[in-house]
């Protein structure tokens, strides 16, 4: 093969091997982001199981399964209208003691969540209905609110490391004022 067509060979080859890498760029990163968005889903729907099983922890006013969805750090936190809550232990005893000593059952309900992954952090919103009977003296509560939550990701699963969430006022019945 005489050198001239030796070159016109390998430029050619040269443009195909050019052309081949630009055509594979985008196929290359839309299969990146079909994996990010499949990440992204299975982490939205890890969030959801735990704020499930957030309403069971308030449901049951249960201690142990509380400490199973925070991170159990002194950074986690819990603010609500009657308070603030510090660190796992505090945040345990929320669930014992604001929840299962004022309450003889309760019913937390979940509707509208909402999730946004950021890589190592993620934060949900979501409204939420309670209705509870008060241990005291048998009458009924009910109150509906709002509530974000934010989590981490620790060792490959998320976990709860705080908590906001507010009362909204009553509705109004037809012909209220």
């Amino acid at each position: 093969m005489s050198t001239a067509v030796r070159q016109t060979y390998f430029v050619g080859v040269a443009r195909f091997v050019a052309f081949a890498a630009l055509f594979a760029l985008p196929v290359c990163s839309i299969s990146q982001d079909k994996q990010n968005a499949a990440k992204t889903g299975k982490d939205e729907e890890e969030i959801k199981q735990l704020i499930s099983m957030y309403a069971k922890t308030a449901d049951e006013a249960d201690p142990t399964l509380a400490s199973r969805i925070w991170c159990d750090s002194s950074e986690d936190s819990l603010i609500n209208p009657v308070g603030r809550w510090h660190g796992v232990q505090e945040i345990k005893g929320f669930y014992s003691h604001e929840m299962g000593d004022t309450y003889s059952s309760r019913s937390l309900n979940i509707s509208d969540i909402s999730v946004q992954v950021y890589s190592e952090a993620a934060w949900a919103e979501f409204s939420w209905n309670f209705s509870a009977t008060r241990r005291k003296d048998g009458s009924s509560i009910s109150f509906r609110g709002m509530e974000t939550q934010i989590y981490e990701k620790n060792r490959d699963s998320w976990c709860l490391v705080h908590v906001h969430y507010s009362a909204l006022p009553p509705e109004k019945t037809a012909g209220a004022k």
